[in-house]
């Protein structure tokens, strides 16, 4: 069964036709933008196919109805995604003004396309203008980056205290990847940590998961190593480095 993803509205849509000037931070998808309309085309989007009526003067791609209060707006869900890619209000007394124009703007699009183009659509209706493009593509991949970085700063902190007081292998996963973390005590008094990474991850995701390590002593003082006392796991690469014992007990409480 393949799973569906919640409706995202095109940054257009939110410009434009809901009257959002301002994006939201990447750490708040657009998915989740509290209005409506949106709310609503979660709703009847949820079943693959939606559970809404076709706008059927729109022939060049299949766009579903969305209609709650005055608003209205089209959605446009090819599996497994699922976007809102257009939205407006009817006037008092006109149920269907939005949908109508839509199709008149389709007609237009698919007119002034004809005119330039070789070869030609020969769709009624041509609603290009109005799906994703590379910038709402752009902001979903900066989403997801963003929802790693978060789960890292969350996840790898936490492995380094527990290390520390247990003296053991902490393990967890986040970023794509499963991260060991081992805190001891040299015979020289040095506090030695080590960071296990297991799983194929960009260099990138990498430099995230070290700078996430809290009381590091010389940021730039990362080497690769081997975890002691066993053997290493395929796809694993284990870094180590110095902490700050003084400001190691001063988070943990020591």
């Amino acid at each position: 069964m393949t799973l569906l993803e919640p409706v995202r509205p095109t940054i257009r849509c939110i410009k434009e036709d809901l009257g959002l000037r301002k994006l939201p931070p990447a750490s708040e998808p657009l998915a989740r933008l509290d209005h409506p309309v949106l709310k609503k085309a979660h709703e009847v989007c949820r079943d693959d196919p939606p559970t809404s009526e076709r706008i059927a003067s729109i022939d060049d791609e299949v766009l579903w109805k969305v209609k709650i209060g005055r608003w209205r707006g089209a959605a446009w869900c090819p599996t497994p995604h699922r976007w809102l890619i257009a939205a407006g209000t009817r006037e008092a007394g006109s149920p269907d003004d939005f949908y109508a124009d839509l199709v008149e703007r389709g007609r237009r699009w698919r007119t002034d396309h004809n005119r330039s183009t070789i070869p030609s659509v020969q769709t009624d209706t041509l609603v290009a203008p109005l799906l994703p493009t590379d910038t709402d593509r752009q902001r979903l991949e900066l989403e997801r980056q963003t929802r790693v970085v978060d789960a890292l700063f969350d996840v790898v902190p936490e492995l380094v205290t527990d290390a520390a007081r247990s003296g053991t292998e902490q393990i967890d996963e986040a970023g794509g990847c499963r991260i060991g973390v081992l805190v001891r005590r040299t015979e020289l008094d040095e506090v030695y940590v080590a960071v296990r990474i297991v799983g194929p991850v960009q260099e990138s995701v990498t430099a995230v998961i070290l700078s996430t390590v809290p009381a590091v002593a010389d940021p730039n003082g990362w080497f690769l190593d081997s975890m002691p006392e066993r053997m290493s796991d395929p796809a694993e690469l284990v870094w180590s480095n110095l902490l700050d014992s003084d400001l190691l007990d001063a988070i943990i409480g020591a």
